[in-house]
């Protein structure tokens, strides 16, 4: 018996809400608000294909996805991070990794492997950039374009939750790859990290139309703030510049060289993955996405993504409405969800979007903006930051989209399994469960 069959369901009830208000919150709405109407019922909805199955924000953390897995039934129990076996339901399955997949958690490069494996074992994958993704992609790129003032920063703003990243890769490059240090003294070494010092100068003007004055100012604050704490950082991990400078060296050619030994994760990168009805990206949608898939395909959308990374544009990507989609909390400073967005979005046939980006504490989450359906769906699997919130059971989680329409959100940090349906959206029953259990057949 699986771990989804063992515990109660609780039905995902929506109804129409303010945006901030998620569904734990909705029982009450529904006994003082009249049933909603959406404008749409569940025959016009579009369930995946297949079954697919949703994880995000692994930050770093083999281990939290490797149960993960488990708790979703695509691998075998026996399973490990060195030894992975598919299922059935994980052959014929797809898998979409959600964003966010560095940072925060304990290994960087164990996590990376595990989602290789899977890889190789010929499991049916999307890859979606996230923020945290996209900064260390950022980073690296800066190096070699330092003359270029809108991205001169990059590196260093990566800041001290990436000194782990640097501290793996140089531990894995001693042993598995050749110094490739050219002769360097401290001060150079620092001239190709750092923005030069009339950066700080240079910087508003190229960053004019594409950050409003307060972010400016805001950016040139914190790096000069970061300068100080990246190399503190780098000091506490051990790394001196010398090893610095080499492990960043090598971190381009694992992760940028497309032959490097992780060089396919940013080539697999997509924007945004559209199944039936939903929309997966890292962190949501808005209005100027929304008129986009009005005129191109998702295809099309992640392949102009693709082109503006290989050709290093990343300040106009990532200040973008194409990087709003990795960025965005629906904050005063974001691209902006309304309803014309929401109108054009379901005129395409998608009336959820799923995401992660910002973490909840009990289990996925079920919000409405502006009419549309948001899973959210962060758990903060991640063991360190678990640990910082002194969550006592460790991450596992998954949000599954099945081809019968029903959706479930299994997670360690919440008793029962949590189910939607696109029938709950009838106008005629919307108002009837509140929140109920049933027990699994």
């Amino acid at each position: 018996m699986s771990f989804a069959n063992a515990l109660q369901t609780e039905t995902w009830q929506p109804t129409l809400a303010e945006p901030s208000r998620p569904c734990h919150q909705w029982i009450q709405a529904l006994e003082a608000s009249p049933g909603p109407h959406w404008g749409i019922s569940g025959d016009q909805w579009m369930s995946p294909e297949q079954d697919t199955y949703f994880f995000c924000d692994l930050h770093a953390d083999a281990d939290a996805f490797l149960r993960s897995l488990k708790l979703s039934g695509l691998i075998t129990r026996d399973s490990a991070l060195n030894h992975l076996r598919l299922t059935a339901a994980g052959q014929r399955s797809q898998i979409i990794i959600g964003g966010d997949c560095f940072d925060k958690g304990p290994s960087n490069l164990a996590l990376l492997s595990l989602i290789g494996e899977l890889y190789r074992q010929h499991a049916d994958v999307i890859l979606l950039a996230g923020n945290h993704d996209m900064r260390i992609y950022a980073g690296l790129r800066a190096l070699d374009v330092m003359n270029d003032w809108r991205q001169a920063h990059f590196f260093i703003r990566m800041g001290r939750k990436t000194v782990p990243l640097f501290a793996e890769i140089h531990a894995y490059g001693r042993k598995h790859l050749t110094d490739t240090m050219p002769p360097m003294t401290e001060a150079d070494i620092r001239r190709a990290l750092l923005p030069p010092p009339e950066w700080f100068e240079f910087f508003p003007a190229w960053a004019q139309g594409f950050m409003p004055k307060s972010k400016i100012d805001k950016e040139i604050k914190r790096i000069k703030q970061k300068q100080t704490d990246f190399f503190q950082a780098c000091a506490e991990a051990g790394l001196g510049l010398r090893e610095l400078y080499q492990a960043t060296l090598w971190a381009k050619d694992c992760l940028l060289n497309p032959e490097g030994a992780f060089g396919w994760f940013f080539q697999s990168l997509d924007l945004l993955h559209i199944s039936g009805s939903y929309c997966f990206s890292h962190a949501g949608l808005d209005d100027q996405m929304a008129m986009r898939l009005q005129v191109q395909s998702p295809d099309q959308i992640n392949q102009h993504f693709r082109q503006q990374l290989q050709e290093g544009r990343i300040f106009q990507l990532y200040y973008s409405a194409l990087g709003n989609t990795f960025r965005t909390k629906y904050r005063a400073g974001d691209y902006p969800l309304t309803p014309r967005g929401v109108r054009l979005l379901k005129e395409r046939r998608i009336y959820a979007m799923v995401n992660g980006h910002r973490s909840h504490p009990n289990g996925q989450q079920l919000f409405v903006r502006e009419g549309l359906l948001n899973f959210e769906c962060d758990t903060q699997l991640n063991a360190n930051c678990r640990r910082k919130k002194q969550r006592q059971t460790p991450g596992e989680a998954v949000t599954i989209f099945h081809s019968d329409g029903r959706v479930q959100g299994l997670s360690a940090d919440y008793p029962a399994v949590k189910q939607f349906h696109p029938n709950h959206l009838s106008s005629d029953d919307a108002g009837g469960s509140h929140g109920q259990k049933e027990q699994t057949v």
